[in-house]
């Protein structure tokens, strides 16, 4: 059986045993990390695939900086195709900015020195939330140093490499690299990639796919841009790319990311380089040993913790069992391991589903005093197995339904952005899950998890108290969320 180009076999006809794939999956529910798939593949063989419910095999999940090395990749093409070349300084591609006042260091700036994350800036030059024109503050923010002389990772050089494309080639990067390699392999045509504020594909983070097409994606850069005998990348650039350019060691916290850093890829141990994206959206090729590692999920909240779990993994569970030849069949193990896969469900939370003051708080609307989230009121209605959390903030009445010891799916009661929506069932706001628990006598957790074309979660204790309510509620997302985040008090008025 086949699944668009890669053959399913058993773990153990690939050279790695089922019990160190379901040793892995054990350690991730046991750190409790928030993940949403979780692939691998031996020898061009898919050996494990799993999707931690709802999720599926059909979503189009955000890879957040993953998308980097998908830009690079069409740079590449460009270079191949010798419409640019990597020594191009990058004012040439933006005259509007070639003025006599222009810095030396702007100016010396290449292609080249943008895939390394060697620019002359110390680094990123846009704040997201604010800036509407990110080529502009990368030419107007003071350079602190030559480029191409220090690491220092800046999403802004990513970003001027998707605007090159884009003047290039009359289209984004990312429809660019389908057209030419991609869809070759059987990269989901609607795929898609998020706008920076400014209107160009935002490929530092944007990306929008499947986990099997950044499979794809990585085993075609594994196999040096070569697809089961089709040369759909230049194989002399796909090389150079994930391989060390330039050292990273002063700008990264752990040994694990301090491997070196190609263009636009992250070098790994055990000669591997890698795909990272915040939140674990990661693929890990590992060429010496044919295998490839692939995740998505969300982990901001418990970063850099759950990455390190992730690859501490690998390096622990899965390398050392990755055999040179077949294994011996495992009719138990394997049974095992599909038991487990099968049984994936996203994280929720876990605990005690009653507690004393339950009933006595069920229905009670507390008003708040003056808080900086602007909530003014709140109420918790508890149900069998699930309630309701009904509030409000500056704008308006909203609720949100929750789990105890599992999640409940809804559309988020606010919407933060706009624009294009890839693969999601709800016509406005963000697809979201909530669960809850109470700890002690009298108080709850609650967590609620954001999915869609951004990613975020926020996590609410109230604690009940008598007639008096406190809550602190801790938000994780980039650039939306910050109503959910702080502390307020208040008392019973019904």
């Amino acid at each position: 059986m086949t699944v668009k180009g890669f053959e399913r076999c058993t773990p153990e006809s690939a050279g790695l045993p089922s019990a160190a794939i379901l040793r892995f999956l054990d350690r991730l529910d046991e750190h409790g990390l928030r993940m949403h798939s979780v692939l691998m593949l031996r020898g061009g063989r898919l050996v494990c695939e799993g999707y931690y419910a709802p999720f599926t095999g059909e979503d189009k999940h955000r890879m957040y900086s993953v998308s980097k090395s998908f830009t690079s990749m069409a740079i590449g093409l460009l270079a191949a195709e010798k419409r640019l070349s990597l020594d191009d300084p990058v004012v040439r591609f933006f005259p509007e900015y070639d003025t006599p006042e222009l810095h030396p260091y702007l100016r010396g700036t290449t292609i080249r020195h943008l895939l390394m994350m060697a620019d002359c800036h110390s680094g990123q030059t846009y704040n997201g939330a604010v800036d509407r024109d990110w080529v502009d503050t990368w030419f107007r923010t003071p350079p602190a140093y030559p480029s191409g002389t220090i690491y220092a990772y800046n999403t802004a050089c990513t970003v001027l490499l998707c605007v090159i494309a884009e003047r290039l080639t009359g289209k984004s990067f990312l429809e660019f690299l389908k057209e030419r390699a991609l869809l070759e392999t059987g990269f989901s045509p609607d795929a898609d990639c998020v706008e920076t504020p400014c209107g160009h594909a935002w490929g530092g983070s944007g990306v929008l796919c499947t986990a099997m097409d950044l499979m794809r994606f990585a085993y075609l850069c594994m196999k040096g841009g070569n697809w089961f005998g089709r040369q759909l990348l230049p194989e002399s650039y796909v090389r150079e790319a994930t391989s060390k350019q330039i050292d990273n060691y002063m700008d990264d916290f752990d040994d694990e990311h301090q491997q070196g850093y190609g263009y636009q890829f992250w070098r790994i141990k055990h000669g591997g380089f890698g795909c990272l994206g915040m939140g674990s959206q990661f693929a890990f090729c590992l060429p010496e040993k044919d295998f490839i590692l692939v995740t998505t999920g969300d982990n901001q909240a418990i970063n850099p913790a759950a990455n390190l779990e992730i690859l501490h993994g690998l390096w622990e569970d899965l390398y050392p069992c990755l055999s040179d030849g077949p294994l011996p069949e495992d009719a138990e193990g394997a049974k095992a391991l599909q038991e487990k896969l099968a049984s994936l469900k996203l994280f929720s939370l876990r605990g005690a589903a009653d507690a004393p003051a339950r009933s006595l708080v069920s229905g009670k609307t507390y008003a708040l005093d003056e808080n900086p989230m602007g909530m003014r009121r709140i109420r918790f209605d508890f149900l069998e197995g699930e309630g309701v959390m009904r509030y409000q903030n500056a704008t308006g009445e909203h609720s949100l339904r929750f789990g105890i010891n599992g999640n409940r799916e809804q559309e988020f009661p606010e919407t933060h952005y706009s624009g294009r929506r890839i693969g999601t069932p709800y016509g406005r706001g963000y697809r979201c899950f909530t669960s809850a628990k109470w700890i002690g006598r009298a108080d709850l957790l609650l967590e609620c998890q954001l999915a869609d074309m951004y990613f975020g979660s926020f996590k609410l204790q109230a604690s009940f108290r008598g007639e008096t309510i406190a809550l602190r509620l801790w938000k994780v997302a980039e650039w939306f969320l910050d109503e959910y985040q702080g502390w307020a008090a208040g008392h019973s008025i019904s």
